[in-house]
């Protein structure tokens, strides 16, 4: 799912200083872009929440269970959080740039209560 995180890029994380990021989707098509999204990055530098309604305990799941499934554009995650079990619609047509000019392949899902998931 694109490049790995670097060194430097965790410890921006670690440290707080890539708290937020700008997405910008790949081949956009009129009314599907999300570009200009905030996306708070999670403690495991893998995924992120654009919404906040959404636990990064969600998000990491959404990321788990989207990987293990292959890459499906339906998830269906449980929330440690709520202790629900939530649908999430997936599409892995995005990059996403992080403040200090990096950029991922992401996958955006959304879906349960107006969650919005990134994951990298």
């Amino acid at each position: 799912m694109g490049q790995r995180m670097t060194r430097s890029d965790k410890r921006l994380l670690r440290w707080g200083t890539a708290a937020a990021v700008a997405v910008i989707m790949a081949g956009a098509t009129a009314g599907r872009a999300h570009a200009d999204e905030t996306v708070d990055i999670c403690p495991s530098g893998s995924s992120g929440v654009a919404t906040t309604v959404t636990s990064c305990a969600f998000a990491d799941n959404v990321r788990a269970v989207w990987s293990a499934q292959g890459g499906p554009s339906v998830v269906t995650v449980y929330s440690p959080v709520t202790d629900g079990i939530y649908t999430m619609y997936c599409d892995p047509s995005h990059i996403i740039r992080f403040n200090n000019g990096v950029t991922k392949y992401a996958v955006r899902c959304a879906g349960g209560n107006a969650a919005v998931v990134w994951v990298w």
